[in-house]
């Protein structure tokens, strides 16, 4: 599977659609990589994700679209060796965005409930399978049960991960300026064109975007769901793990999976898919053709000579990494955005998830959780 998304949110879908405007997609002739500036490389590599959303998604006659501003880029300061969290620093290496390109977080942190609903004992992270594929292919059904599908109008769009029986986690430029009341949430599928008598549709009650999402460049590219109804843990069922704190994960292998499309371009899968790709470090992803595009939030996985990516239609799903000895995924990244599909010095860019666990966990507190197996296997 060629698994890059080329993100946009609904606002400038709008806007374009608004305006009449003709894009392009960055696969069209025009200036060479090297020469492009950042904004118009930044802007090709949205318009193709802006023309699929359009051909999903038609729009309704009583949609109001709302104003955005596309800035150039901003660059971030050299990351840390330690990854702290972002929810805990004191300051921040990029600068807050305008409020034309970003949002407040849509609700507040929910309070600890008490005394805390009835919750079922449960484990994360464990594959629904006793072996290994091999990344650029088909799953096996349920594999990754935590992997949800995000409708929006009954219509495919993007991807996100059950975090706990109530909170999924995906990315804001999936949800930024979405109607919440058109977004739908369905666990346990596979196979889009069968029907699954074990799936599991859910409406959803409340979108959080991160408070410092950047709609210009996807800084802070990463949002939480929380579900209209609580879903019941099985022995199919189970959410993903938290990846662990202040970990690089660099020279790691990554674990993408979603039902994006094969090659750029392309229609979307109707199997869930899977890719291994190594994680860099923020040097070497540096290094690439993105330069001071990456911010210390963000985190690359690929090879310098492609082959292998996330894709349009992988959006918000997940970058899983299982630390050695275990059997153990951990959501290590969210599918974010990257200049074509598996182009050779473009890797993919996944929101750094151990930057938010403070934040997540605040706004999660209410939910059952799952705890991490504690057994280690051979």
């Amino acid at each position: 599977m060629s698994l890059s998304c080329q993100p946009i949110c609904l606002t400038f879908c709008l806007l374009l659609v608004l305006f009449g405007s003709a894009y392009t997609t960055n696969t069209t002739t025009g200036p060479s990589v090297g020469t492009t500036p950042a904004s118009l490389l930044l802007k090709q590599s949205q318009n193709t994700f802006v023309q699929w959303v359009l051909s999903l998604l038609p729009q309704r006659p009583d949609a109001s679209p709302e104003p955005v501003t596309i800035a150039t880029l901003s660059s971030s300061a050299t990351a840390p060796t330690e990854m702290p969290d972002v929810a805990t620093q004191t300051s921040t290496t990029t600068t807050a965005p305008p409020p034309t390109t970003t949002r407040k977080a849509t609700t507040p942190a929910p309070p600890t409930l008490s005394p805390p609903r009835n919750c079922t004992d449960c484990v994360c992270g464990v594959a629904n399978t006793q072996k290994r594929i091999v990344g650029g292919q088909e799953t096996e059904v349920h594999q990754y049960p935590w992997v949800a599908m995000l409708l929006y109008g009954e219509r495919f769009y993007c991807a996100g991960s059950l975090l706990n029986d109530q909170f999924l986690l995906t990315a804001s430029h999936c949800v930024y300026g979405f109607r919440k009341e058109r977004i739908s949430v369905r666990l346990l599928e596979h196979d889009r064109k069968m029907s699954h008598l074990q799936k599991i549709d859910r409406k959803v009650a409340e979108i959080t975007t991160h408070p410092k999402y950047n709609a210009r460049n996807y800084d802070n590219d990463i949002a939480v769901i929380k579900l209209d109804e609580p879903v019941e843990f099985n022995e199919i069922l189970h959410p993903v793990c938290m990846p662990t704190p202040g970990r690089s994960f660099k020279g790691e292998t990554g674990v993408v999976t979603g039902w994006g499309a094969i090659k750029v371009g392309g229609p979307t899968s109707d199997t869930l898919q899977e890719v291994q790709v190594p994680i860099l470090s923020q040097d070497a992803c540096r290094k690439s053709r993105y330069g001071n595009k990456i911010t210390d939030n963000m985190l690359c996985g690929g090879y310098d000579e492609g082959g292998k990516d996330s894709c349009q239609g992988d959006s918000g799903g997940p970058l899983h990494i299982v630390p050695n000895g275990t059997r153990e995924y951990q959501i290590a990244g969210v599918v974010s955005w990257g200049e074509g599909c598996a182009k050779a010095g473009y890797p993919g860019v996944y929101a750094r998830v151990n930057r938010y666990g403070t934040w997540i966990k605040n706004l999660t507190k209410q939910a059952c959780l799952c705890h991490q197996e504690t057994k280690k296997i051979k």
